[in-house]
């Protein structure tokens, strides 16, 4: 089963309020280029509700996420897979930080069944799930979900709707059908996958098109237009939304 609720919307909701005031607290104010509040959200959500033995982060930036993951999952060992910590501003004495990618990493001696991987480093997606069901691993969440038409990476999103593109060399996109390879791989080895819904949804994409759901297909957002006046941070930041997942092998 591919479409799964592990998490149901209402529930999210009623840790939304926590989550605000968290958010007001945050260490690091300006994280462009990194996580806001559209991705910390469902992932803090999902640390709360899980607490996993140990957390791999594979991207780290400034460190943001890196603290809510603390402050989710106290009791959380944290693995944090930092290639350029030059752009590092929170650095935590609890964290054990590395450059060595996910797929060069020594992962023995951790329990996989109770480790959560977290990737938002704008890799081959498929690649991490080949080599995370290799190694054992179970629970992971992709931040960089991006549709079929846009972002720089390979992602689950991309997988499921067969497909993805290629990169001539005057650097145009090309878009084609791949073989069934990917998509077979996916649907036979994830045993459930799930979107979180944006916070707030805009009209237009951050790439400036239709935010239609033939070219972006998108849940139902967790807040209403109502709600704009009680959380305006959220609603600033809706545009940086990409499709977070989560998914178990």
């Amino acid at each position: 089963m591919i479409n799964k609720q592990f998490f149901d919307k209402n529930d999210m909701l009623e840790y939304l309020q926590e989550f605000v005031e968290l958010y007001d607290k945050r260490i690091i104010k300006n994280n462009n280029g990194g996580m806001k509040s559209s991705h910390i959200f469902p992932i803090w959500y999902v640390l709360k509700k899980t607490k996993p033995k140990y957390i791999v982060e594979s991207g780290v930036w400034k460190g943001l996420g890196t603290w809510f993951f603390e402050q989710a999952s106290p009791n959380s060992k944290i693995i944090s897979i930092d290639p350029n910590p030059s752009f590092r501003v929170y650095t935590s004495p609890n964290v054990e930080y590395t450059k060595t990618d996910f797929i060069d990493y020594n992962w023995d001696g951790i329990d996989k069944n109770d480790t959560l991987l977290f990737f938002d480093d704008h890799q081959n997606s498929l690649e991490r799930i080949k080599h995370a069901k290799k190694l054992g691993f179970k629970k992971m969440v992709f931040e960089d979900n991006y549709p079929y038409l846009q972002g720089d990476c390979y992602s689950p999103k991309k997988i499921l709707s067969k497909k993805k593109y290629v990169i001539d060399s005057m650097g145009v996109k090309k878009w084609f059908e791949p073989n069934e390879d990917d998509y077979q791989f996916f649907i036979e080895n994830v045993l459930g996958y799930q979107e979180f819904p944006p916070l707030f949804k805009d009209k237009i994409t951050r790439w400036g098109d239709n935010w239609n759901n033939e070219n972006y297909e998108t849940n139902e957002q967790l807040l209403s237009e109502s709600d704009v006046e009680m959380y305006p941070t959220f609603f600033e930041e809706r545009k940086d939304y990409t499709w977070i997942c989560y998914l178990e092998l």
